[in-house]
């Protein structure tokens, strides 16, 4: 458990450094970027999202479930490497090719660039997915972050120069026409610089391709795919819809508040990067279950005093990471994304049961219920009610997925979760972002006592776990 927190601290370095630092950038981006333009930002990064979903093609958990039988590790890396590859070629050619209709189709006809950087972002990011899996399969987790807070920092170097000191005359001459194009092109810069810095990892890939391995890591990974794509339906379809529903100024609003919840993302992500191996290498032991339930749990302890904290500091977070006071006629959405997220946190732990037993395809149907509430009500309800809507269903869906895997799981590997008390942190955190946000208005000093007040219960309602877990160390 304690190597798991060291990796997971150092993964979380590498997942979350970036995304700070592209999080800090929000300042940069909202001070010279229009609430109206911005809605062009969200828009186009949601519409990558399922792109990369799409051509990941979920082998990067393949990739971990089948490299547990060491030896096929080298096989199971060049099957899962040459086919990303080739899949992302093929989308890069088809894209470059039908430009334009593409452009046309999504709204871009007059910046038909926009849809060409983002074809290489998706080409340069999916050929970074299986080198970048292969360090945290082999536990080089310091390695791993050096990459991605290299390209995190030159990406952020680069779009400050665009905005800040590069003239808008030479800025013209690489077809940057519009300051909101300047994210796009620093991201392609460091999507491909990426590749450069894998590229030792690159070089270990043999001329192999196993067919028979190719069929199994498919059969077992398109469901993950799937899933992954509901997932980004829950995450991201309301920032890509709300562009064609509501006026954009309300769609660019939404997206810059909805930086704020990421750092509850960040949190969740970086405990992904850390577990997701760590569930796979305990399968075979024989306290898997105990060992499952233990994590679930001092997650959720953990992210419930980190969701309150971002709530009750929402009135100085604003400033730094939202400085545009036109874009605050959205920030009631925050607590409710922040939440949202930790339904999902909940969920990654709860869905543990379909991967180490082989079903994802149930991690499938379960996504995507949540993926169908996020499009119906989306559709039947944002263009009545504005973009509130979107927060709320948000909620609902990760809800929805929460219980359903815990249900599921409880019936085909029954795992001793203690829900009672993990139940007791939800409901409590309701209750007190609730008087946070009704009551005191996002108080800075009411909020922050109420939050010293909740982490007390917890600590106080777990003292007997944390006790053991200090004297273990």
């Amino acid at each position: 458990m304690k190597k798991l927190l060291n990796e997971t601290i150092i993964y979380g370095i590498g997942a979350i450094m970036p995304r700070i630092i592209v999080v800090l950038l929000n300042y940069l981006f909202i001070k010279n970027i229009n609430v109206g333009d911005f809605a062009i930002f969200t828009n186009l990064y949601a519409l990558i999202s399922f792109v990369n979903i799409v051509l990941s093609f979920g082998f990067e958990t393949a990739y971990f479930r089948f490299s547990s039988d060491k030896d096929n590790e080298q096989k199971v890396f060049n099957t899962s490497f040459w086919f990303l590859t080739g899949l992302s070629t093929v989308f890069l050619i088809l894209v470059l090719l039908f430009n334009q209709p593409i452009a046309d189709t999504f709204g871009y006809s007059q910046t038909p660039e926009f849809i060409r950087w983002f074809a290489w972002i998706a080409f340069f990011d999916n050929i970074l997915v299986i080198p970048l899996a292969w360090f945290r399969f082999h536990n080089r987790p310091i390695k791993y972050t050096a990459i991605r807070v290299t390209q995190a920092v030159f990406q952020s170097v680069f779009v400050f120069a665009l905005f800040l000191f590069i003239p808008q005359e030479f800025s013209l001459k690489l077809g940057l026409k519009e300051k909101v194009s300047y994210p796009f092109y620093s991201n392609l810069a460091a999507s491909f610089l990426g590749v450069l810095l894998v590229l030792p990892i690159i070089l270990k890939v043999k001329l192999q391709f196993s067919k028979d391995l190719f069929l199994q890591m498919i059969k077992y990974s398109w469901p993950i795919m799937i899933a992954g794509l509901a997932f980004m339906v829950n995450e991201n379809f309301d920032k890509f819809i709300q562009k064609f529903i509501i006026n954009d100024g309300d769609a660019g609003a939404y997206g810059g508040c909805y930086k704020m919840a990421v750092l509850m993302t960040l949190f969740v992500t970086a405990y992904r990067m850390g577990i997701e191996p760590f569930f796979f290498k305990q399968m075979q032991n024989e306290n898997a279950k105990n060992t499952y339930a233990k994590v679930t749990e001092y997650f959720s302890f953990f992210a419930s005093i980190v969701a309150l904290g971002i709530i009750a500091n929402v009135s100085w977070l604003k400033l730094l990471l939202v400085p545009n006071s036109s874009y605050w006629v959205a920030i009631n959405i925050i607590p409710i994304i922040v939440i949202a997220n930790l339904f999902f946190g909940i969920y990654y732990n709860l869905s543990t049961w379909y991967k180490v037993t082989d079903r994802t395809r149930i991690g499938t149907y379960i996504s995507w219920t949540g993926a169908i509430i996020t499009i119906i009500l989306n559709f039947a309800l944002l263009k009545t009610y504005g973009f509130m809507v979107s927060a709320w269903v948000t909620l609902a869906a990760y809800f929805s997925m929460m219980v359903l895997s815990y249900w599921l799981g409880q019936k085909y590997y029954p795992i001793p979760y203690r829900m009672k008390k993990i139940s007791f942190f939800i409901v409590l955190l309701a209750v007190f972002s609730y008087a946070i946000v009704e009551f005191f208005d996002y108080n800075l000093w009411v909020g922050n006592l109420l939050f010293l007040v909740y982490a007390g219960i917890l600590i106080y309602s777990e003292k007997n776990m944390l006790l053991s877990r200090i004297k273990k160390n």
